[in-house]
């Protein structure tokens, strides 16, 4: 079985002076890649980080954070990744639900991705025990509620590298590959840097997250891939005059399904269809459309080797074992499946999977089963609104991302000429933007929407 330092050397490859990343300040390449994880080996192994310990790695995107990961894999220690942006006190409550034996934070702040920046290095009491296959710990968005903790090992990241490299359309070393989405979540660590380094596909990074920056560093820099999540093509597709992208062969969004609107606008702008890949941290890719073949709400035909059903309306994939450290206290792994909690169904012509909304969304009002994703897709065909998640507590509330001015009884009149009484929303949170978890994915969790509003749930 391959081991996690196997998996640093097949990230790593031969020296050489092709390109790894780049971004309109410069370029790594795999002779610089080369030092950086040499340089950042020896000062890990110096402060003792070893065979089994897990390190905890919080920085901003930037070369040093890249070159850590198979830096510590050498060493035969574990990754633990932490969002740069999350605050104290989510840090401290992910760390308490499995606790590293040390934290490496930056030193000082990187200027772009390609810069590389010095790092301090904590060691900390009492570390959890991890047990030995993994190589990787990750947590779950918490967009639903508590995150959950979630255990990689290297045969598995590197039967998905192989898994990505299969896929119809996938990024091959003539492209380049223009990566907006974290590098800390499996969609951009997985299929973006990773992948990156094993199949020798050059990554372009933004020097910027806004739209602008982002076609700017498309253009300037030949992106004939993009890969991002829907706020990304979103803020490119909102461009007054976007710089023209001849070279863009596929742009595709995961996370969560893109709007419609959203990627029609995008496509105006670039000329390009949108496509849709479909993960879960606990397996990686699932399903992938990277060229927009299918229309919504399809995200595509499950990724080679991957094995779904549709059981009562609910998709499963079947997995060798559990994928949690630390679950959340809900019944999701049985007998070989990992329950996805999303509703879908399976085209029997094509075998794509179309996903419909969240298993949970159904609740039971006045004794009539009603679909809370009814409700948003209501809301958000008023064109004051840019974003709707639908709650149910005592009685059905929408948090809604208006425009100034939108108030909560135009809405209730559009919900009323549109949906019968019971589905009607009672209860209406208006902002100009909902909140969103670090890796750009909608908060859902009643409670959190209420938190984030000033409320009590």
């Amino acid at each position: 079985m391959i081991s996690s330092a196997d998996l640093a050397d097949r990230l790593c490859g031969p020296v050489s002076d092709g390109s790894v990343w780049l971004d309109e300040t410069g370029g790594v390449d795999r002779r610089a890649l080369h030092d950086e994880v040499g340089r950042l080996t020896r000062l890990l192994a110096g402060h003792g980080a070893g065979a089994g310990d897990c390190v905890a790695l919080q920085l901003e995107p930037c070369a040093t954070l890249a070159a850590l990961l198979p830096a510590i894999w050498r060493l035969g220690a574990r990754v633990m990744l932490l969002d740069h942006r999350l605050t104290e006190a989510e840090t401290a409550r992910l760390t308490g639900l499995w606790r590293p034996a040390f934290v490496v934070r930056a030193g000082t702040r990187p200027a772009s991705f390609t810069a590389r920046c010095d790092v301090v290095v904590e060691r900390l009491d009492d570390p959890a025990e991890v047990p030995a296959p993994v190589c990787l710990v990750q947590f779950t968005s918490g967009s639903t509620g508590q995150a959950k903790v979630v255990a990689r090992s290297a045969a598995s990241l590197d039967a998905e590298l192989d898994r990505y490299a299969a896929i119809e359309d996938m990024p091959t070393p003539a492209d380049r590959l223009l990566l907006l989405c974290s590098p800390v979540h499996t969609w951009g660590l997985v299929g973006g840097v990773l992948y990156g380094l094993a199949h020798q596909v050059p990554l372009v990074f933004p020097v910027a997250q806004h739209g602008g920056a982002i076609a700017r560093t498309a253009q300037r820099l030949g992106a004939t891939a993009i890969f991002g999540v829907p706020t990304h093509f979103e803020l490119m597709g909102a461009l007054a005059e976007p710089p023209p992208l001849a070279g863009l062969r596929i742009a595709t969004s995961a996370g969560m399904t893109t709007d419609q609107r959203v990627a029609d606008r995008f496509r105006d702008a670039t000329g390009c269809r949108l496509g849709q890949v479909y993960g879960l941290t606990e397996a990686g890719v699932v399903t992938a459309d990277l060229a927009g073949r299918y229309e919504p709400p399809s995200v595509g035909r499950p990724a080679p080797g991957v094995d779904v059903r549709v059981t009562d309306g609910e998709l499963y994939i079947r997995l060798g074992s559990s994928p949690y450290l630390v679950a959340d206290g809900v019944a999701r792994f049985a007998d070989g499946w990992l329950r996805t909690f999303d509703r879908a169904e399976l085209d029997p012509e094509t075998g794509a999977v179309r996903v419909l909304g969240r298993a949970d969304s159904v609740v039971a009002v006045g004794g009539v089963k009603i679909d809370l994703m009814e409700i948003e897709q209501a809301l958000r065909e008023h064109p004051g609104v840019a974003g709707a998640v639908v709650t149910f507590g005592e009685v059905i509330e929408a948090h809604v991302a208006a425009v100034r001015g939108l108030t909560d009884a135009e809405l209730m009149r559009w919900c009323r000429e549109r949906l019968s009484p019971l589905k009607t929303p009672k209860r209406y949170f208006l902002r100009e933007k909902l909140p969103e978890t670090p890796n750009g994915k909608v908060v859902r969790g009643r409670e959190q929407l209420l938190s984030a509003f000033g409320e009590q749930a």
